[in-house]
């Protein structure tokens, strides 16, 4: 590999790392199938997967200000990231190898933080981004919401008064 070649792979690496959330994942053991599989299920989720060179990933976490990976970068690893979100990796990751009962996780780095397996594990159950806006908008509407029908219900109510006048005279007369 040329100079020039290993300099664009470690600017590759830094739009890696720079994302919120990144997982090491040891993957030997798992098939090519096994891959592709695992490949196939992180793409459904907007979930990158990228085998890394460990000298130049080294070099990009260098070039971060983040060392904290380098005892990680052993043999083969896989660097499972997403530009988005920091869970829904998390939770793939673990799911597919509860599925497969192969590989294992190393490491993660999420928001410039490097994390062991048991906070992955813990990051895996965490609602994701997009559930959290949910809730939050939710939460938001749900005053306008409650606003409205108690608005509607005072013309409701008074039409409903002013019919049950008009059936009560009627009978009276």
């Amino acid at each position: 590999m040329t100079r020039e070649e290993k300099v664009k792979v470690v600017e590759e690496y830094l739009g890696i790392f720079e994302s919120p959330g990144i997982y090491l994942m040891d993957f030997t053991g798992l098939n090519v199938a096994e891959i592709s599989g695992l490949r196939r299920k992180l793409r459904e989720g907007d979930v990158s997967m990228r085998v890394v060179k460990n000298t130049l990933a080294k070099r990009a976490l260098s070039e971060i200000g983040n060392d904290g990976l380098d005892n990680y970068l052993v043999g083969p690893v896989g660097v499972v990231y997403s530009s988005e979100d920091s869970v829904i990796p998390a939770r793939l990751l673990i799911d597919y190898i509860k599925d497969v009962e192969k590989g294992e996780i190393k490491a993660g780095l999420v928001d410039g933080q490097v994390v062991g397996v048991d906070e992955i594990t813990a990051i895996s159950k965490l609602p994701t981004k997009l559930e959290l806006q949910a809730k939050i908008a939710s939460a938001l509407n749900a005053p306008i919401v409650k606003m409205a029908q108690t608005l509607n219900a005072l013309p409701v109510k008074f039409a409903r008064t002013v019919q049950a006048l008009a059936d009560k005279k009627a009978e009276e007369e």
